[in-house]
């Protein structure tokens, strides 16, 4: 442009600031519900509601009580990982498993990577796939760290299965593990050119991409890498929904690694920090193991570094209301993932996730983790206005459940409960009826309303309280 354009353009604008004409931004505005405004959308709003919630809702000594009772109840489907140590018959394991897929075999169409495919054809083919395969005779346990955030399924493909050609949800995922949480392997099979290891996880049992896992040579190290005592200050905890540690060229086993909320890693003792590590020094960064694996499979355990910007705990978490909304918030508008789909959260497994940031345990489903003893209130015969009165005098942070859906409690306005959550679909609370599939994390009144027509507060059934005592 020539001096006298530029001139000139110089003069305009300065002749328009002169008449009083307005350059105004544009005004971000994120949607909600139409209750919702955007001060909710915030932990801030919710915590300053309330004077006591910094107060300790559980120590160490009732945390770990909590976690002992949940892990011997039956009906919470959690497993006791350290105790798995004996030997079995492989062979009637595998049999075993093998007629699993069939009994379980979904009966109605499926879409196979939203192709339509004979559902019987298709499951008894994996079915005979784990039979010609995996371990037979009598051996032992192996025990596995997760290298990546992964998938357990209920049968060992990398197939997406639905029961539409748009189903959102892939039908065949249990749970999720994060990095370095434990497995204990018990069979593999070799389907369709992709392995699997069958095994467990503390609350759930199912198939793992075996790419994904890195076995131990031994119990001790693998215990030694994920074992970590509540009130323990040797290792950090991850407090928001994820980050991806730093790319490198001289380390790609920790290059990039995705770590989630409530994944805990060790710190490496300051005597065994090095100079360097992958040609980066350590100043500003947490210095931790994490476990890679070997071209075999095998448990590497490397060291690695995490910036001190990221969102992270050297220990876990004081468990305050203020702390549970604060995280909770950290998944705000996130994508739901069913399961642990899409590398993301469900309901409960937001839940579960918060709540392991305070070292509390929380069993997999909607309706295992209201089978805790003790911590459970039923309140699916009371009627609105008594719902509305006990919610309200629950502590912010408190888990709400109705049928297949948990929401974590923030707060009541106006009379009216407010929670946050890994939701699907609901149709607004004012307005026509109109039901909208969401699949995010939101912020929504207990007044939405489900595909049946009633309210997420006519439908409430359980409360459930870790901390009631």
């Amino acid at each position: 442009m020539k001096r006298k354009q530029i001139l000139a353009a110089v003069t305009a604008f300065v002749a328009i600031v002169a008449m009083g004409v307005n350059i105004l931004p544009v005004e971000a505005k994120v949607n909600t519900e139409s209750t919702v405004t955007q001060e909710m959308c915030n932990s801030t709003y919710w915590n300053s509601m309330s004077a006591n919630n910094g107060n300790i809702l559980m120590d160490a000594g009732l945390i770990d009580a909590y976690n002992a009772k949940a892990l011997k109840t039956k009906e919470c489907n959690m497993f006791d990982l350290t105790a798995m140590d004996r030997s079995f018959n492989a062979t009637e394991l595998k049999g075993a498993v093998a007629n699993a897929i069939l009994s379980e075999m979904p009966q109605k169409p499926i879409f196979v990577n939203s192709v339509p495919v004979d559902t019987a054809l298709y499951y008894n083919a994996v079915s005979q796939l784990v039979l010609a395969t995996g371990w037979d005779g009598v051996i032992s346990p192996k025990y596995a760290l997760a290298v990546s955030q992964t998938e357990i399924k209920s049968i060992p493909v990398v197939d997406y299965i639905g029961y539409s050609q748009t189903d959102s949800d892939d039908e065949i995922i249990l749970s999720s593990l994060k990095v370095n949480e434990p497995f204990v392997i018990k069979q593999w099979a070799n389907v369709n050119n992709h392995v699997f290891y069958y095994g467990y996880s503390n609350n759930v049992s199912g198939w793992v991409l075996a790419d994904d896992l890195a076995i131990c040579d031994t119990k001790a190290e693998w215990l030694n890498m994920w074992q970590t005592k509540t009130n323990g200050k040797d290792f950090i905890v991850v407090t928001t929904d994820y980050f991806t540690l730093s790319e490198s060229h001289y380390a790609p086993a920790t290059s990039g690694v995705k770590l989630t909320m409530g994944t805990t890693l060790k710190l490496v003792p300051d005597k065994d920090i090095p100079r360097n590590i992958a040609m980066r020094g350590t100043w500003n960064n947490y210095v931790v193991y994490l476990p890679t694996r070997d071209a075999n499979g095998r448990f590497v355990k490397q060291m690695a570094l995490v910036a001190q910007n990221k969102d992270v705990n050297v220990g876990y978490l004081p468990l305050t209301s203020a702390n549970v909304v604060d995280l909770s918030f950290k998944y705000l508008g996130d994508t739901y993932g069913w399961g642990g789909m899409l590398d993301s959260v469900d309901c409960s497994a937001l839940v579960r996730n918060v709540y392991k940031c305070f070292g509390l345990e929380m069993p997999r489903n909607t309706s295992w983790q209201k089978e805790v003893p003790g911590t459970c209130f039923d309140v699916g015969e009371y009627d609105n206005a008594s719902k509305t009165s006990i919610i309200a005098a629950c502590i912010p942070g408190t888990a709400l459940y109705l049928p297949g859906h948990t929401m974590i409690y923030l707060g009541t306005v106006n009379g009216v409960p407010y929670v946050i959550s890994a939701m699907g679909s609901a149709s607004d609370s004012t307005g026509a009826f109109d039901v909208v599939s969401q699949n995010s994390v939101t912020v929504t009144p207990l007044t939405v309303r489900r595909r049946n027509g009633a309210t997420w507060l006519e439908s409430v059934n359980g409360i459930v309280i870790p901390w009631n005592r």
